[in-house]
Order: structure tokens, then sequence, then C-alpha cells
């Protein structure tokens, strides 16, 4: 399955500032680190795996992270500052 639209999105989203979630319960979340690679990062157990395969192979435009039952990729989750800190102070 090719995500190449969803990876554009996620990566313009985390450049704007805002907060990508993978998952619905928010446990995996799209970070840009400091050398510019995007990586999910788990808050479960603190492990990272990379948005999407490796570059230039035929898995450039999967997206890595868990699935639904039939195979689908959640819908990212985009959170905006504002929207953060609102749910922060609630």
């Amino acid at each position: 399955m090719n995500h190449e639209k969803q990876i554009k999105l996620i990566k313009k989203a985390i450049n704007e500032g805002k907060k990508v979630y993978m998952t619905p319960n928010k446990a995996y979340e799209v970070i840009k680190d400091n050398v510019g690679q995007y990586l999910i990062k788990c808050h479960v157990n603190d492990n990272y795996i990379g948005l999407h395969g490796r570059e230039f192979t035929e898995y450039e435009h999967k997206i890595n992270y868990l699935c639904k039952d039939n195979g689908d990729p959640y819908p990212a989750n985009v959170v905006s500052k504002n929207e953060l800190l609102e749910v922060i102070e609630l």
C-alpha cells in the first residue's frame, strides 16, 4: 500500500509545529529528531522507528506503524499547539 500522500501531509504538519499521533490512543507520536529524521516514538516503551521505509527502496512510500485489523493504516491524528494546551489545561 502506497502512503506517499499521507507521509507528505504528516511531514508538513510536523514542520508546522503540530503534534501528529499514529493511533487513536496517542501512544505513537511522530517526531522530527535533531538531524531531520521523521520517527515514530512509542510512549509506552520509548522505542523509535522511522516514519517510512528506507528511501530509494520499494518501502519508501510505506508507513511503519500499527494498522487496523483489515491492514489499512490508522489516519494520523494531528493536534495543533493550541489544542494540545487546551487538553493539558483540563
